[in-house]
């Protein structure tokens, strides 16, 4: 984790600034999303201790990483924790060893609290995802990138234990229900993270982002499904002004209209810009898909699916994609767009079938799928089922 900070803010002369990548200490270890991620890697087994040690200071105590999520959930309820205890502070009767045990009993007890109730809510999505599956399926497309012969690396330098792209837990995840709409998705999610990362949250319209990644149906209606981030990338660059606007201006509708997939005319307001362009590219491998993550810097990637991505608790392995789970694939393995934003090491045991490492991503189905609507594709299945193309990401944008 960079603890050095990189201002992302650079003024523009065309637009009123430009913004690019922020990086910065992100504090992710107390966010649900990633515990349960991380606690569906620990059913399988031990992982390595590689973490290197500055030998001019003394070696601290190590931690677990369930201890460190205790840690980080301590510091997060400081605040809260002195409040309640300044009356008790105050009793000569309680010795200051029970006062430190009250204490993180009290933590403890507040952080249990917290993951118990998201995770009541993630299982009441998830009831409501499992009966969507259908729709789902049946909104996959062959993803329109252009086939690139992909030559994974054997070796990835300075592989991290884990890494989270800055503000990746910031954004609510969304929903593209009933519509092939998930690069779009995914796309404005990369933009929604860079915003976030400098301090500017907007919720960004997938509405228009599907039509400008649709040129052939900007103007005249057509039925064909689906699309890829590049050419809404490349319409934003081409605007003379800014030119994305924003979800209370241009909001995305659920549902679809029989053969007009970009659902024109767009109102008005969907061309009243917030944000633009400025620069992206193409990532190849999953090892230069990993260096945008260290840097964070969100990736766009795809894949076709197997059953076990449909239904997953925050885990998808190659072991998994073999098991039937009731699903009729035939012609639902058909490609999808997520969003990659972080990689973490896999347990020892895991390395020999799986690979070295899971990326985390971002879907477009809700809450109810994965860990609250993210999950950890392993190296293996991501090799067996990605896109034969190049992945995107962003790195400067207008605003």
């Amino acid at each position: 984790m960079l603890n050095i900070i990189f201002i992302g803010l650079l003024i523009s002369s065309s637009f009123g600034a430009t913004l690019s990548v922020v990086s910065r200490p992100y504090n992710f270890l107390d966010a649900p999303e990633y515990q349960a991620i991380l606690s569906q890697l620990k059913l399988q087994g031990e992982f390595s201790n590689k973490t290197p040690v500055d030998e001019s200071k003394p070696e601290p105590k190590k931690m677990s990483r369930g201890e460190q999520i205790v840690a980080e959930a301590k510091a997060r309820n400081k605040a809260f924790i002195a409040a309640q205890n300044k009356a008790e502070s105050n009793d000569s009767s309680i010795s200051e060893l029970d006062k430190l045990k009250l204490e993180d009993q009290k933590t403890r007890d507040g952080w249990k609290r917290e993951v118990l109730e998201t995770r009541k809510q993630w299982q009441r999505e998830q009831d409501i995802f499992l009966g969507r599956i259908k729709v789902y399926q049946e909104n996959t497309f062959d993803i329109p990138a252009p086939k690139v012969v992909i030559v994974e690396k054997k070796i990835i330098p300075n592989l991290p234990e884990v890494h989270i792209v800055n503000g990746a837990f910031n954004i609510p995840v969304r929903d593209q229900f009933a519509r092939p709409t998930c690069s779009a998705f995914a796309g404005i999610r990369a933009l929604e993270i860079i915003l976030s990362q400098n301090e500017m949250g907007r919720d960004l319209s997938e509405q228009y982002f599907y039509w400008a990644s649709k040129p052939e149906c900007q103007s005249s209606p057509c039925d064909k499904k689906g699309s890829w981030v590049n050419t809404a990338y490349k319409f934003s660059q081409s605007r003379p002004r800014i030119d994305i606007p924003i979800e209370a201006d241009c909001a995305y509708e659920t549902g679809s209209v029989d053969r007009n997939e970009t659902q024109i005319p767009l109102s008005s307001k969907c061309h009243v810009g917030a944000v633009k362009v400025e620069a992206f590219q193409e990532v190849k491998t999953l090892a230069d898909t990993i260096e945008q993550l260290k840097k964070n810097t969100p990736v766009i990637m795809a894949a076709k699916l197997s059953e076990n991505f449909y239904k997953n608790s925050g885990l998808v392995t190659l072991a998994d994609s073999t098991k039937s789970q009731g699903l009729s694939m035939d012609g639902h393995a058909l490609g999808h767009a997520f969003l990659g934003v972080g990689v973490m090491e896999l347990p020892e045991k895991m390395k020999a079938t799986e690979g070295r490492f899971c990326i985390v991503v971002a879907n477009s189905w809700g809450k109810g799928w994965g860990a609250g609507g993210y999950s950890c594709l392993t190296e293996k299945w991501l090799v067996k089922f990605r896109q034969p193309a190049s992945f995107v990401s962003v790195t400067k944008i207008s605003i």
